[in-house]
């Protein structure tokens, strides 16, 4: 069973509303975005989805920040955060609230059972989706990373071979791009392949799992590497819209939103 380390929400001590002004509008939440996603991610059939806030606490307006960014002092990390959602608008609606802060969310449908743990909000919670809780494999999920220091954002020439690499493949696969949505994760690019609702037992997760070791045999190197673990039922992608903050946010390693930048014409007519 998975925990989640979550000892409070703090909220910021007071005149502490934390963050830059200038940076928070240049990297304010894409709802338009991360709605369209939302709505491939989880159409046309109806499903529950996790979404999950790692590091958080409040400032004093209500937004969720990095606890590390506000005035607790250096050793305070913040709370994890999850809320369980079938309601989009309130997904949407709840994500507003993250600013300099990535929010994550689970690719596969998730058990309706779970609502009753946090009913389309977030809050704190000792329990995370645990693969047994996902109905369905529905993505087959390839997250294509660059080479880089660990806890870092990718260079733009870093974040630029990982778009090459996805458009690769995409290119090399035609018949997988006609079923894909793609896009960058901030720091590298992600590819989601629509299955079937297979089954989530133990003969479909390895078909995912060899899938995806293909790809990563096949291409990834020195500079690139297709995740080998973004297998599980239960996996999280970063929420498109939303922006991933890893470390500090240097003009060399600057922090940018997750995007969704393509959809093959499968998707297209599923989804409408």
């Amino acid at each position: 069973m998975t925990e989640l380390v979550s000892p409070a929400v703090w909220t910021a001590p007071p005149g502490d509303a934390g963050g830059d002004p200038a940076l928070d509008r240049a990297l304010a939440f894409d709802a338009a975005t991360a709605r369209r996603f939302l709505e491939i991610l989880t159409g046309p059939k109806p499903g529950c989805v996790e979404l999950r806030v790692l590091k958080a606490a409040c400032d004093r307006r209500g937004r969720i920040r990095r606890g590390r960014d506000l005035a607790f002092g250096p050793a305070f990390e913040g709370a994890t955060l999850a809320g369980w959602f079938d309601d989009l608008d309130r997904l949407v609606g709840e994500a507003r609230r993250l600013v300099g802060i990535p929010g994550y969310v689970t690719i596969n449908p998730v058990d309706r059972d779970l609502l009753a743990r946090s009913d389309n909000r977030l809050a704190r919670t000792r329990h995370a989706t645990r693969d047994a809780d996902v109905v369905a494999l529905r993505w087959l999920y390839l997250d294509i990373d660059p080479v880089r220091p660990a806890d870092t954002s990718a260079t733009d020439a870093e974040h630029a071979r990982a778009a090459a690499r996805r458009d690769a493949i995409l290119g090399d696969h035609p018949d997988l791009a006609h079923w894909a949505a793609w896009g960058s994760s901030g720091n590298g690019s992600w590819i989601l392949v629509r299955l079937p609702d297979y089954p989530c037992d133990p003969v479909h997760q390895m078909l995912v799992r060899n899938a995806v070791a293909f790809f990563d045999r096949n291409y990834s190197d020195q500079a690139v590497k297709i995740d080998p673990a973004s297998t599980n039922p239960a996996r999280l992608i970063g929420l498109p819209g939303t922006v991933k903050a890893k470390g500090s946010n240097r003009p060399e390693r600057p922090w940018r939103k997750a995007t969704l930048e393509g959809l093959g014409k499968g998707l297209e007519h599923l989804n409408h």
